[in-house]
This record gives structure tokens, C-alpha cells and sequence, in this order.
């Protein structure tokens, strides 16, 4: 059975409108026939898998052809992002997920910066990546407006480089109105243990992201354009107080601020006695 097949016995059962408020769109893109499709995942989805990873797992599990190589481009590559993402401070987290051509198990890698956020703002929550393009490819991604720009003027080009030559040929600049997910000369070599960049530092490793993102021919997705504001529920903020409370509640992060400000306590005459020591004048 053919990847479309799967994606159109899939996208059968899906819905063409949001499920809950802040639910995003998912992307399903045809690199090979530069064709995509939005499709709404059920609720509960959201409610038995939490969305994000979660997600990523039902959709690889309804799409996935075990019999086939990981770096075969009828397997997809599938991005999610985290289901509070963009929707509470300080949540900005996402997971690519695949079979993994480094292990043959399961690819699933996550990471931060603004790529995960972007995505969620302009409408997304996943993206189902498959098929191969006749070309190195970069996926653009603006709202409603999906293109597929020519890529091969960045080929060889590493993490740095690639953001920069995208920023001058696109007019934008990352972090801003933009944000890449891109891979670097290894990926295009299929080196198995290659991740896909997500910004200066941000990058998603585990699993040889990158090298599956390059047997797709596909050296990055843009999300272009300053994220527009989202609608959240009225008690979004109070929601938001509350989970923060129980995330800085836990005993990891209780234990570690106890001994952040132990330690700042402890510094501090130290640091007065230096400063005090620092503003006397010296006798000529």
C-alpha cells in the first residue's frame, strides 16, 4: 500500500475544522507532487495522547509501512508541536518523529528556539512530511500560503550559513519574521546521525533527523512572517498561572531554585566586600 494511499485513508477520518479552541492545522505535504492537504486530528487525539509527541506517534502509527527503510521517502517525517506551545509563557517545544535510520526504531526528537512557536502561530500543529523532491527543496510556510522554493543555491551550506543566505534572499531575519528548520552539509550525505538546526544552537539530535530529512531532498522549512496572534479562551491567563505553579512546584525545580538562592546568599558578602573593596581609592 502506497503512501497516499494511507494519507487519503487517514485524511478520510479527519475533520476540515478545529476540534477545540486553539487547535492547529495538520500540514500534509507531498514533496514529490508539491501538493498539500489541511486536516483537523479528532479530539481525542489530544485527550489520549496529549497532542505533540503524543500526536506524532498516532499519526506515524496510521501512516507508518514497517517493511520499508527508514530513509525510504514513503516513510513520512512528521513534526508536532507541543500542545501548549505558543499558548503558555515559557512553552516552546516540538518533536520530529519517524522510523530512525540510525537505530530502525523510533525516530523522535525534540527541541526548542522559535521554529515549534512559529509553526503553532501561523496555524499548524503538525506537519506529515513525505515523497521526494526532484530537487533540493525549502518548504515555505505562511499562514494559508504554502510554497515550494528552490533550494539547490544552499547546498553545502552548514547551520549558520544557510539562516544567512535566507534571511538576504527572503528579505527577513530569524527570530523576527522568520524561522528554519534546516539540516547542514551531513544530513544532505545522509550521515546517520545527523540533526536537523532549529537556530544558533537549537537542534534536534537524536535519532538521525537529518539525514532523513535529506533523503527527502528537502534542506528546510520556513515558517515566514511574524507569528499573528492566536485567539485563547477568556481564563487562558488564569490557566496558565495555575499550570505554571504546578510546573515550578515540582520537587526538581523547588530543589534547585532552594539551591540557586543558597548559593546566592552565600556569595553575596563576598561580592559586597569586592565592591566595597573595588570603589576605595588608592592612596598615589
Amino acid at each position: 500500500m502506497s503512501i497516499h494511499t494511507l494519507v487519503d485513508r487517514l485524511c478520510n477520518r479527519l475533520h476540515d475544522t478545529p476540534q477545540f479552541t486553539t487547535q492547529g492545522a495538520t500540514l500534509f505535504v507531498d514533496l514529490e507532487r508539491r501538493e498539500t492537504r489541511r486536516k483537523y486530528l479528532p479530539a481525542e487525539v489530544l485527550t489520549h495522547f496529549l497532542g505533540g509527541r503524543g500526536a506524532n506517534m498516532w499519526l506515524l502509527y496510521n501512516l507508518l509501512q514497517e517493511e520499508k527503510d527508514a530513509l525510504d521517502p514513503e516513510i513520512p517525517l512528521i513534526f508536532g508541536s507541543g500542545v501548549l506551545t505558543s499558548v503558555m509563557p515559557s512553552a516552546t517545544r516540538g518533536n520530529f518523529t519517524s522510523k530512525s535510520p540510525e537505530s530502525y526504531a523510533i525516530l523522535d526528537s525534540n527541541g526548542g528556539d522559535y521554529f515549534p512557536a512559529f509553526l503553532k502561530r501561523h496555524g499548524y500543529d503538525h506537519l506529515v512530511l513525505f515523497g521526494k523532491a526532484a530537487q533540493w527543496m525549502l518548504l515555505r510556510i505562511a499562514e494559508d500560503e504554502v510554497t515550494f522554493e528552490d533550494a539547490t543555491p544552499y547546498a553545502g551550506l552548514n547551520n549558520l550559513d544557510t539562516a544567512a543566505a535566507v534571511e538576504r534572499d527572503f528579505n527577513c531575519k530569524e527570530r523576527k519574521d522568520m524561522a528554519l528548520a534546516r539540516i547542514t552539509s551531513s544530513g544532505e550525505n545522509g550521515v546517520l546521525c545527523a540533526g536537523i538546526m532549529g537556530g544558533i544552537k537549537a537542534i534536534w539530535a537524536r535519532g538521525g533527523g537529518g539525514a532523513k530529512m535529506g533523503a527527502h531532498n528537502l534542506k528546510a522549512i520556513m515558517i515566514h512572517g511574524r507569528p499573528p496572534e492566536i485567539a485563547l479562551p477568556v481564563d487562558a491567563k488564569t490557566q496558565n498561572k495555575a499550570i505554571g505553579k504546578k510546573i515550578t512546584g515540582t520537587s526538581v525545580i523547588k530543589n534547585a531554585l532552594k539551591m540557586v538562592e543558597r548559593l546566592s546568599s552565600a556569595a553575596e558578602p563576598g561580592a559586597r566586600r569586592r565592591k566595597h573593596q573595588n570603589n576605595v581609592r588608592k592612596p598615589p
